[in-house]
């Protein structure tokens, strides 16, 4: 489940609380009095040893309005308030957005720490049978489980998935191990600080967490920047499968006022332009391609497209340096993943041949020996022109 652990649908949404013809429950009247809550419940040794059929230890349950992560790449994503670090993007933490966010933080027996399954809860108008106020789903088209309060101290939980942890891939190899026992349907949690639930939550944080506010902070939308390496004789010769002499990763304002013409600044990083050149021993010219930014869990996935002049009507000018460059016609792409390092430092991870190397279209070749990752340091500007 470390798939976007924090990723928050926003494809629903709860009803407005001032429709006069729809009371609103208690569950949504204590959300719009505080904005997000907390609720758990920590199973003892003598409870579970009543319930063997039940495998969740601990049980923590964060909704509320509130959708940060201070440690995750997308802006969009936070789950406290109380970060030291401020977002790209004023527009993510809007109070009046109205989608009602859920974290459900759930500990196995045995398990050293909690998996999330976050999602979004929305107003119960399809099952009658149900007494849940509030449905809340995750992704994959995971139930995470019905909400209902009877009073202002304690939620209800019921309905629960079976498959609520359960990797699609690892049901498919037929490993079972993450499914819920037949007690884990229902669960009555008490009302927490919400600071149990946020340290709860970064239990599940990135490993990188602990380096520093990510490279969406780091960097700036509008500011361009210059990060590099370059090997020296001594390090080559104690690496001889290395091909990599040089490296840059970079970001011009050519590219800053292309994202700016198509209104992406405000979404930063989400599609941020940056550029990644490599000199090799083979080549001793640097050879550059062109990639567009995702944000990836504590990483940007960087992605360079190809199009050959006259094969697309809308081909992207960047798509067609890339296919000058490499001779890659439309359809392939190469991926390389950024991420924050200690320090000032920026970590560039070349899987699968994202980098141009050497003349290969296509990411089916995996990169080999020392040519996977690189520690880049941040540069002049002028260190990346002309590349």
């Amino acid at each position: 489940m470390r798939f976007l652990a924090f990723l928050f649908v926003t494809g629903a949404a709860v009803a407005p609380f001032a429709a006069a013809a729809n009371e609103p429950s208690r569950v949504e009247k204590m959300i719009f009095a505080q904005g997000r809550l907390c609720f758990a419940r920590v199973y003892d040794s003598a409870h579970l040893a009543a319930h063997p059929h039940q495998k969740v230890e601990r049980l923590f349950f964060m909704i509320g309005k509130d959708k940060a992560s201070t440690y995750w790449e997308d802006p969009n994503l936070r789950h406290s308030e109380e970060s030291p670090h401020k977002h790209a993007n004023p527009d993510a933490d809007a109070s009046n957005r109205d989608t009602t966010h859920v974290a459900a933080l759930v500990t196995l027996r045995g398990a050293k720490k909690p998996e999330n399954v976050s999602g979004w809860c929305y107003k119960n108008d399809y099952d009658n049978k149900s007494k849940a106020s509030l449905q809340c789903g995750g992704e994959c088209d995971r139930h995470i489980g019905g909400l209902r309060a009877d009073d202002d101290a304690h939620v209800i939980v019921d309905g629960v998935g079976a498959d609520l942890l359960l990797d699609p891939e690892d049901e498919e190899a037929g490993d079972v191990t993450s499914r819920l026992g037949a007690d884990d349907k229902s669960f009555r949690l008490e009302r927490r600080p919400i600071e149990d639930c946020v340290a709860e939550a970064n239990k599940t944080n990135s490993p990188y967490a602990g380096l520093g506010a990510p490279l969406r902070e780091r960097l700036k939308p509008d500011v361009p920047f210059c990060y590099g390496r370059d090997y020296s004789p001594q390090h080559l010769a104690s690496h001889p499968q290395q091909q990599t002499v040089s490296v840059r990763v970079s970001r011009d304002l050519r590219q800053i006022d292309a994202d700016r013409a198509k209104k992406l600044l405000s979404d930063w990083p989400d599609g941020a332009s940056v550029s990644a050149s490599v000199t090799t021993r083979k080549n001793g010219k640097p050879a550059t391609l062109k990639y567009n930014c995702t944000p990836f869990e504590d990483q940007w996935q960087c992605s360079a497209a190809f199009c050959k002049t006259g094969s697309e009507a809308d081909c992207a000018p960047q798509d067609i340096e890339n296919a000058k460059a490499t001779g890659c016609t439309t359809g392939e792409s190469r991926t390389i993943y950024l991420r924050r390092g200690e320090k000032d430092f920026m970590m560039l991870g070349n899987a699968n041949m994202g980098l141009q190397l050497e003349a290969y279209c296509g990411q089916e070749k995996k990169t080999q020996s020392d040519d996977k990752v690189y520690r880049l340091e941040p540069m002049p500007l002028s260190a990346c022109e002309g590349r």
